[in-house]
């Protein structure tokens, strides 16, 4: 900068130097405290810090640089007595006043974020063989233990896969299609050995017999049987699904959850450093003897209040992170992006073909196919027996021989008792069946009638809301800066503002899961 306004370099330009050096480095140090100040409230993401950290030093760092830069102006532009001495000094100043604002905003950032993530990444490879071979031998579990951004099609597919209650419907299904094969079950065979004296063969002596028995159920008992086992198999497969709905709702509506507080906490963020930096002010204020202890009060412990929220809305996240990870059951740690909360759509529903519906039907069918299966049991059973006899005397022969018959049952109390048991059963089944279709119609037009509700919420702040509270933010900040209002209604003005955007993501959070209770409707 002496070189374009064609001064040279004097004792005064030193002087200058030397008052630039104090300036140019206490900037550089506030930025690296602020970043390490970010680090310890938890953000550990470092380029995250460094935007955040440099954005809420921004204007501190120019406000300090432009006040000593004009300050320095009219000694810059002196044409009186004694301005060659003043020129140099002033032109040092400000030139580098500009050059190390520029410096300390964008060049520090970048090598605080490289030799951060080199420091991140440093690995000591100086301890030795021993280990090394153990380092390599981790290597799988620490490979798993690196966490990746988990989308919400994964955190679902996780579930499926891990979800204890879910494997165990899924074996209740396996269990079904493997009984489908006892629908044919025969009686034990009986061998038996008889020997009467009575009993004489043509030799004169008494014959040995030998033989088999065994009893049937009649014929149409086992194929009424073999229907019942496979309309329980499809019951299982329904509920089956409906168990896997749930899941994948309950995994849906805790990620969008861990979102939702995501984004509630980067606005306590934003406003934990703007009452931070109102209460440092009004604490210099009040040693100017600017303002009173009242006010110097009332923003530190707005401060507090604020910096409390934001720690409470931290343990938010970790508990839905904590309600995810109950579905998912996993041991390894997870995170999820830090996303926008938006809005999510609704998918075309058909409360004809619920899984629910489809469960209570199946299993009105088994029931009526159980009555058919009881009845059959009314009908004789049969026996076969296969008899051969012979003896150890002279002209022995083997006598052959054989045996029918049927059991009739005489005595129905019983199993008609059991057949009309079967039908209150159905009866029942029918009941509740006619229960959840009307629980399902209503859930359906309650869960619309929240849609409605929360949507006219989103519409009214994208309309109005959203300029509105930007407007008392920067119109508010603007005139307490100008000492057009005092610091309580610059405090309820920002409020104002935050409650505003607050109660949009709430409603944007109950509008996104009135959605995943619709796209996946279970009672």
């Amino acid at each position: 900068f002496l070189y374009i306004r064609d001064l040279p370099f004097s004792i005064s330009a030193g002087v200058g130097f030397i008052a630039l050096f104090g300036i140019a480095v206490l900037n550089g140090i506030v930025l690296i405290e602020h970043f390490k100040e970010l680090k310890s409230r938890g953000f550990n993401n470092i380029n995250d810090r460094v935007i955040t950290g440099t954005k809420e030093r921004l204007r501190p760092v120019l406000l300090t640089a432009g006040a000593a830069a004009l300050g320095f102006l009219p000694m810059a532009i002196s044409t009186s007595a004694g301005a060659e001495v003043q020129r140099p000094l002033a032109t040092v100043v400000i030139g580098g006043l500009i050059t190390a604002t520029l410096l300390t905003m964008l060049v520090l950032p970048v090598l605080y974020a490289i030799f951060e993530t080199k420091k991140a990444k440093k690995i000591n490879l100086n301890k030795g063989t021993t280990i090394a071979v153990l380092l390599i031998l981790m290597l799988p579990a620490i490979s798993n233990a690196q966490t990746t951004p988990l989308t919400l099609s994964n955190a679902i597919d996780i579930a499926l896969v891990n979800n204890q209650g879910i494997k165990a419907a899924r074996m209740e299904v396996d269990k079904s299609k493997k009984l489908e094969g006892a629908a044919f079950n025969i009686g034990m065979t009986e061998a038996f050995y008889q020997f009467d004296e009575n009993n004489i063969a043509d030799n004169g002596l008494p014959l040995k017999v030998w033989g088999v028995n065994q009893s049937f159920e009649f014929p149409t008992v086992y194929g009424a049987q073999k229907k019942v086992n496979k309309l329980q198999t499809k019951v299982q497969e329904q509920k089956y699904l409906l168990d896997e709905q749930y899941l994948s709702k309950s995994v849906s509506q805790a990620y969008y959850n861990v979102i939702y507080w995501q984004n509630v906490a980067t606005n306590y963020q934003y406003l934990d450093s703007l009452f931070e930096h109102f209460a440092t002010a009004a604490s210099r204020k009040f040693e100017l003897g600017e303002t009173n202890y009242l006010e110097k009060l009332t923003a530190s412990s707005k401060q507090k209040e604020v910096s409390l929220l934001l720690k409470q809305t931290q343990e938010s996240i970790n508990r839905s992170y904590l309600e995810l990870n109950k579905w998912m059951q996993v041991d390894s740690s997870f995170t999820i992006e830090h996303n926008q909360l938006n809005k999510l759509s609704t998918s075309a529903i058909d409360t004809a073909s619920h899984p629910g519906l489809l469960y209570y039907k199946n299993a009105i069918l088994l029931q009526n196919q159980s009555i058919s299966l009881e009845k059959n049991r009314l009908l004789p059973d049969l026996h076969l027996s296969y008899f051969q006899g012979s003896n150890n005397g002279t002209n022995a022969q083997i006598y052959h021989g054989f045996e029918a018959g049927i059991g009739i049952p005489l005595f129905f109390g019983a199993q008609k008792s059991r057949i009309n048991a079967t039908k209150i059963n159905r009866s029942i089944i029918e009941s509740k069946a006619l229960e959840y279709e009307n629980q399902l119609n209503t859930k359906y037009n309650q869960l619309v009638s929240d849609l409605v509700k929360y949507d006219e919420a989103i519409i009214i702040y994208n309309e109005s809301g959203k300029k509105l509270a930007s407007e008392l933010i920067h119109t508010s900040s603007r005139a307490y800066q100008d000492g057009e209002v005092d610091f309580v209604q610059y405090l309820l003005a920002l409020e104002n503002a935050v409650s505003i955007e607050m109660m949009y993501l709430k409603n944007l959070n109950n509008y996104n899961q009135t959605v995943l209770e619709i796209n996946y409707l279970t009672n």
